[in-house]
């Protein structure tokens, strides 16, 4: 074969590729917690945190373009099942996997669990928070693990849908401990978002064992027939969590 003709084989393979490409893109509308930092939350109204910008880079890789809407965890649960759109900061259930497909895990999340100073007690298992009452988040999964003790009544949730709203309860007396996500940075930074809260610093203990470990996924109803949407976030976010701009967005160093 001449150069010429190996060349124009070469182009055109990739216009083949690009059009397969660009075949398949889509926008697709992706539900979050409007208050979950620094996984996802609003900041001046628009959609801020780890998720949004891993979704931005890996969009580059599966052609398809991911619009995040942030509300509260309730509602974006409620939209996601009704098919409007996908979800993230979703933790896996064998129950919602009836209903939901899963991606590979995103990120791994943990959850803390915050007390008043004085109010500490010691916490390596479940069964450790017998008989007290937990704030947490309206709709939230923490894992098959503690979600059957809450079933089984060894602790109580007071549900909510907002982080500071929760911290607060805690200072009023009404719950015993607060359930907070992203580790102690998450914590902190959940405080420097409220400056109230934050004034009060002195008054929290972030208690050393976290609650759990949690993976959290993208996930669309099977309704909406996304498999193959799943499949090429999958092979792109394989890729890409070997690199080492994912470590630096998952520590926020990349915004």
């Amino acid at each position: 074969m001449s150069l010429h003709r190996l060349l124009r084989f070469v182009l055109a393979c990739l216009v083949v590729a690009w059009l397969s490409n660009t075949a398949h893109a889509d926008d697709v509308v992706i539900f979050g917690d409007n208050a979950y930092a620094p996984v996802s939350y609003l900041d001046g109204g628009k959609p801020a945190g780890i998720f949004p910008v891993i979704f931005n880079r890996l969009s580059r890789d599966t052609g398809d373009r991911y619009e995040f809407v942030l509300l509260p965890w309730k509602r974006a649960l409620r939209e996601s099942l009704r098919g409007s759109g996908g979800i993230t900061n979703f933790s896996w259930t064998q129950e919602r996997d009836k209903s939901y497909d899963f991606s590979e895990p995103i990120y791994f999340d943990d959850i803390q669990l915050v007390v008043l100073k004085g109010k500490e007690f010691a916490f390596a298992e479940v069964k450790d928070l017998k008989g007290k009452i937990a704030g947490g988040a309206a709709g939230a999964s923490y894992g098959e693990e503690v979600d059957r003790a809450i079933a089984d009544g060894i602790f109580s949730v007071d549900r909510d849908d907002n982080q500071g709203f929760r911290m607060r309860k805690l200072l009023a007396g009404r719950i015993d401990v607060a359930i907070i996500g992203n580790g102690t940075a998450g914590f902190e930074l959940l405080l420097d978002l409220d400056p109230e809260l934050k004034a009060m610093r002195s008054k929290f203990i972030v208690l050393p064992h976290p609650l759990t470990r949690d993976p959290l996924y993208l996930a669309f109803a099977k309704s909406m027939h996304m498999k193959p949407k799943l499949e090429r976030f999958n092979q792109a976010l394989s890729a890409f969590k070997r690199t080492a701009e994912y470590q630096k967005m998952i520590n926020g160093e990349v915004k």
